[in-house]
Order: structure tokens, then C-alpha cells, then sequence
């Protein structure tokens, strides 16, 4: 068996980590579908990922509905949970804003998070125009801030015949 390490899907129980794997707060904005998708996302991220480039930790989730919210944050395993998205973007402990709310309010949360020197992930579509689209982006280049647009390849020709 040769002594190369190579990792992937093919072979990967030689590779080690190096060091500590730093851990990074999320918060994430709405715990309906795509949140829940997100979510499963990041708990499964240093299965699928040898050695993750970060660990995420869980810190809040934030909907509208405080019943609804809660319970979500129980069954997901969040810190906390919020019903206001500012009050999440507030908190210290977040450092990566994933927003998985309505297409409609994607801009206004994502520009805020970046004013405030968090990471930025948005779902799909980044914002309802071309204008709205470019504040997000010149928000976050301000700050200096990492930022993406969440998106998936369902509907693309080959994964479409492959299915």
C-alpha cells in the first residue's frame, strides 16, 4: 500500500488534521425549509469535509414564530434562538450570517450583517434586483467581509437526466 496520503472520497483514513480546527458562531435566518437544509449542512460539514476548514457552532436561529423558533432551536441544538434578525446580528457570538429567509427580505438582513463585520451567506436570489444586489455587495466589500450566494445545481440539464 503506498505511503501517499490522498484525500477525498476515495481515501482518507491516513489524513490527519493539522492542529486545531477553528470554530466559527452561526446564526442563521429562518428555520423553515432552508434552514433546516442549512443547518443539516453544517452539522454534517466535518463528516463530509476531512479535516473542515472550521466547525461551525450552532449560536442562533431567528424566525418570526417564537413557539415555532424555539422549538426549532431545541431540535437543531442552537444556543439561542431570536424573532427579530437584528437581535441575531447583534449577537457577539455570531460570525457568519446565513440567511435563509423569504426572497424578499435577503437584502436588508445581509447588508446589516456585513455593516456589522459578519461573514455573509445568502440563499438564492441575493436580493429582488440589480440595485439591491449591488448595495449587498458594496456592503460587504466595505467591510471587509466574506460574502456568497447560495446555490444549488437541481435544475441543471445533466443533474436533471441523471435523476
Amino acid at each position: 500500500m503506498s505511503k501517499e496520503k490522498k484525500v477525498g472520497f476515495v481515501r482518507m483514513g491516513e489524513v490527519e488534521a493539522a492542529g486545531e480546527v477553528r470554530e466559527i458562531g452561526v446564526g442563521v435566518l429562518g428555520y423553515a425549509f432552508m434552514g433546516k437544509a442549512h443547518t443539516n449542512a453544517y452539522i454534517k460539514m466535518p463528516i463530509f469535509f476531512y479535516p473542515p476548514p472550521a466547525k461551525p457552532r450552532l449560536v442562533a436561529i431567528c424566525g418570526r414564530t417564537e413557539r415555532a423558533v424555539a422549538e426549532a432551536a431545541k431540535r437543531y441544538g442552537y444556543e439561542t434562538y431570536y424573532t427579530d434578525w437584528r437581535s441575531l446580528i447583534r449577537d457577539e457570538r455570531v460570525e457568519l450570517v446565513d440567511n435563509c429567509l423569504p426572497n424578499n427580505m435577503h437584502a436588508a438582513p445581509s447588508i446589516a450583517a456585513a455593516e456589522a463585520g459578519k461573514h455573509v451567506l445568502c440563499e438564492k436570489p441575493l436580493a429582488m434586483n440589480v440595485e439591491e444586489a449591488r448595495e449587498v455587495y458594496e456592503a460587504a466589500e466595505k467591510a471587509g467581509v466574506k460574502h456568497m450566494t447560495g446555490f444549488n445545481y437541481r435544475f441543471i440539464p445533466a443533474v436533471r437526466l441523471a435523476k
